[in-house]
């Protein structure tokens, strides 16, 4: 349990201030230790207040600095709910700036990818040696919510179910920077998964190819066969690198053939418009 030494009876500025840094660090700690996503809601505030060993006034400032730096919003009810997690920072320095950059140049999608591959296989690994029965729930629970989506015809949903099954698996590796960086990632997840399905989707039968890669990884990591996990994260980015490249070689040399037979203009015509 992550605590904090209570406040004196009668602090001064500076003691005030470090109770609530405290506070903040105490909060992070728990967001960070229970995995928690954007849009999961945090302990009530008595039970925070509890479980940090601080005072209602402290916890309420430290809610306070959490949510004006973004991590934390307030409901209706003063419920606290946590928004974009511990890796608001990478998500400022890394996640945002190459969001811009992908949408000006596909190319970097394969970047991600690769990236992807690196982080997924470990996640996968780590899940199926430390799932606990809550975390296996919620991944068969996400997996359900991927295979219905396909069904909406809202490729933004599709892509959303399927971030949200491998940002389970992160969770469920119960290593909070792995899960911090995959969260703080969250956003280039999503959109790498809507590109990726989109162009897949014109091969034939592509949707059950990545359900059953999908399945393959639950049912590994539910079997806690952690070096068949990582094994089935490797084949399914691999697949979908190879397919993706494919199409796109495909595409070049079809814009290649339509330029070879294309109708040349006459070169008195030519200078006629210069």
């Amino acid at each position: 349990m992550t605590t904090v030494p209570p406040a004196s009876s009668a602090p001064g500025p500076a003691s005030s201030n470090r109770v609530v840094d405290r506070a903040v660090a105490a909060i992070e700690a728990i967001i960070a230790e229970r995995g928690l996503t954007p849009g999961a809601r945090l302990p009530s505030e008595r039970a925070m207040v509890a479980m940090i060993g601080t005072s209602r006034g402290s916890l309420r400032e430290a809610i306070g600095r959490l949510s004006a730096a973004g991590l934390l919003s307030v409901g209706p009810r003063g419920t606290t709910i946590a928004a974009p997690l511990a890796a608001r920072w990478a998500e400022g320095t890394i996640a945002a700036p190459l969001g811009a950059r992908i949408a000006a140049d596909p190319g970097y999608g394969r970047d991600v990818l690769e990236v992807r591959q690196g982080l997924e296989r470990q996640a996968a690994f780590h899940a199926a040696r430390r799932a606990l029965a809550a975390d296996r729930d919620h991944i068969r629970r996400c997996f359900d919510a991927m295979i219905d989506s396909h069904g909406s015809g809202d490729a933004g949903d599709e892509a959303q179910a399927d971030a949200a099954f491998h940002l389970a698996i992160a969770r469920a590796s119960h290593n909070a920077v792995l899960h911090s960086v995959m969260s703080s990632m969250f956003g280039l997840l999503r959109s790498s998964i809507s590109d990726s399905l989109e162009k897949l989707y014109t091969v034939p039968r592509t949707f059950e190819q990545l359900s059953d890669q999908h399945r393959r990884l639950m049912e590994t990591i539910l079997a806690g066969d952690a070096e068949a996990a990582r094994d089935a994260s490797d084949a399914h980015i691999q697949f979908v690198e190879t397919t993706i490249r494919g199409i796109d070689e495909e595409r070049a040399r079809q814009v290649r053939a339509a330029a070879l037979h294309a109708p040349s203009i006459p070169q008195d015509r030519q200078k006629s418009r210069s």
